[in-house]
């Protein structure tokens, strides 16, 4: 089958496309047979080897984190799938199944879901990895409530535009960065107060909006872009949720002041409370991916690229300024 692979960890002209052995599904495995899948800003952190789950898998290494495509078959025991079922699938890379850029691809059955049929292959495959990261900080971990103020730092990214619409749909009041440009599709998405971080002091429009303090912070933007004293900007029980994989974690925020102030600082895996992986986000994602398919929570733009084109992809994302997701089309044919 056609793959993208890295034989080694670098820049993105490391990518190329090959040929690599069809997967075969085990217990409890689908396979899925995909036409799209998505450019997660994990996925260039990986190639370089910056994430040390990776560092366990073998070369050449398969990438990709999420896709959608056909159950082409199914392995023992799985029960809520069957072949032609159209579907999308959440990362298998850290059970060792391999990436999404490929023609197949084997996921444990509770990371694959039924896509909802007001969506295509190609909405289905921007979505898994976003939107969980966004639903399962915000359930799992921040543990929102309806009435609640949040902060959303990034919301024009895929997290953020998803994370922006679930807090909404929760009942939220949100708050949300971004850059000028993107400052009406933010609008659009619910929040009440955008913040244009490259002409606005973050801390000092987040106090004006909420002078006695928020009470969550989701940042999916990381790279200490929030100042590390913003534990003062948050209520007492508050949180503030710093997604891994994005170059920011808890301690890059003053813990003392946190402490002070009753504030915790949590990292959305390691205080997600899952005890089994194989279903780490799975349940927020899936409500999520409800409110998806009743039309309450609108898929953010994408941009189709060709998976031939997947080192550009990885630089327009990994610079930082795209606009929901890049998605590659591997089979489009799969779709007609």
């Amino acid at each position: 089958m056609r793959a993208v692979m890295i034989d080694a960890y670098g820049a993105a002209d490391k990518l190329y496309v090959g040929d690599a052995a069809k997967p075969e599904p085990g217990p409890g495995d689908v396979l899925i047979r995909l036409a799209y899948t998505a450019v997660n800003p994990a996925d260039w952190k990986i190639r370089e080897g910056m994430l040390d789950f990776t560092h366990v898998l073998p070369f050449p290494l398969i990438m990709g984190m999420d896709g959608a495509g056909v159950v082409e078959a199914v392995g023992e025991g799985v029960t809520e799938f069957r072949p032609g079922d159209r579907v999308l699938t959440l990362s298998a890379m850290a059970f060792g199944k391999g990436g999404t850029y490929a023609e197949y691809n084997v996921t444990p059955e509770p990371r694959v879901a039924l896509l909802p049929g007001n969506l295509g292959f190609a909405e289905g495959a921007s979505m898994p990895i976003a939107s969980s990261s966004a639903a399962s900080s915000i359930l799992d971990v921040a543990k929102v409530k309806a009435g609640d103020k949040v902060l959303l730092n990034g919301g024009s990214g895929g997290v953020g535009s998803f994370g922006v619409q679930f807090l909404r749909y929760l009942g939220c009041t949100v708050a949300a960065t971004c850059s000028t440009r993107n400052l009406d599709y933010v609008r659009g998405l619910g929040a009440e107060r955008v913040i244009d971080y490259t002409r606005e002091n973050v801390a000092a429009a987040l106090a004006e909006w909420a002078p006695e303090g928020v009470d969550h912070v989701i940042d999916a933007v990381g790279q200490h872009s929030l100042p590390a004293d913003l534990p003062r900007l948050v209520k007492s029980g508050g949180t503030i949720v710093c997604i891994q994989n994005l170059i920011t974690g808890p301690g890059d925020f003053d813990q003392a002041l946190a402490a002070s102030r009753g504030v915790r600082v949590l990292d959305n895996l390691a205080d997600a409370g899952f005890t089994d992986f194989v279903w780490g986000q799975v349940l927020a994602f899936r409500r999520l991916l409800g409110a998806v398919a009743e039309g309450t929570v609108k898929i953010p733009p994408f941009e189709i690229m060709p998976i031939e084109r997947v080192a550009e992809a990885h630089n327009r994302v990994q610079d930082g300024h795209v606009r929901g997701k890049v998605v590659l089309e591997i089979d489009a044919s799969i779709e007609r």
